[in-house]
């Protein structure tokens, strides 16, 4: 396994953009934590909220250039190995939302946000939900944490050690296909009927699979969409 290196912090704006400001100084797998985000980040320029020193939260800077020409599939891999590990602690009903999320039973309790710069860097920054047991109004899906789901608080330090050594080593050695299949066992968006967005342009479908380049297919009509990013709306 290759070596990573951990940088942690009490207080934070964002790992995430710690990172993209000083990847030039930093070491390929440097993982960024913080017990608290004062401006934390989801997709789509969303706000992720999270309780000081209940969840895990961290980025990861990745400079390894076999690595990032696979930067497309690398959120899904991600979410693949948190699954994995939530399905460790015996959790039942997990899925991954595809590209980026991990839900348990139609709850969110993970979220993955990839930026950088292709071919130079790039910056996988998580956050999972552990040992939060509210969540403020509104959110767009449901939240849960593994607290809630297991009925008992974990040791954050612990999952975090055991998720970094996970990550590490297998991006060392990527298998694509093992998470393929895992995902495609996964796929919470399967059968469901969902409207996308493609160049601009709208189109309602139903999610059949997960073609060999991990996009999404979706069957609208006459067409076969494969879908490499965007939002998708469950309707």
């Amino acid at each position: 396994m290759e070596q990573y290196h951990v940088l942690h912090f009490q207080e934070i704006d964002s790992t995430n953009d710690y990172l993209k400001n000083s990847y030039k100084l930093l070491n390929n797998f440097t993982f960024v934590t913080a017990d608290y985000q004062k401006a934390g980040k989801g997709r789509e320029n969303r706000v992720w909220s999270s309780n000081p020193k209940e969840n895990l939260m961290f980025s990861l800077l990745i400079k390894d250039q076999i690595l990032l020409k696979k930067y497309n599939i690398l959120s899904i891999v991600g979410a693949a190995l948190i699954t994995e590990l939530i399905e460790s602690y015996g959790v039942k009903d997990v899925s991954i939302k595809w590209p980026n999320d991990v839900l348990i039973k139609n709850k969110k309790v993970c979220g993955i946000l990839l930026e950088g710069q292709i071919l130079e860097y790039l910056v996988v920054g998580v956050g999972l939900n552990i040992n939060q047991k509210a969540f403020p109004d509104g959110l767009r899906r449901p939240a849960t944490s593994l607290s809630l789901e297991l009925n008992e608080d974990l040791d954050i330090k612990n999952i975090r050690n055991k998720l970094f050594k996970m990550i590490i080593g297998e991006l060392s050695n990527l298998d694509e296909n093992k998470y393929l299949q895992f995902f495609r066992k996964h796929n919470y968006l399967l059968n469901k009927r969902v409207r996308v967005l493609v160049n601009d342009q709208p189109f309602i479908g139903e999610v059949v699979g997960i073609d060999d380049k991990f996009f999404l297919q979706i069957k609208t009509g006459d067409m076969l969409l494969h879908i490499d990013s965007g939002e998708i709306e469950i309707l």
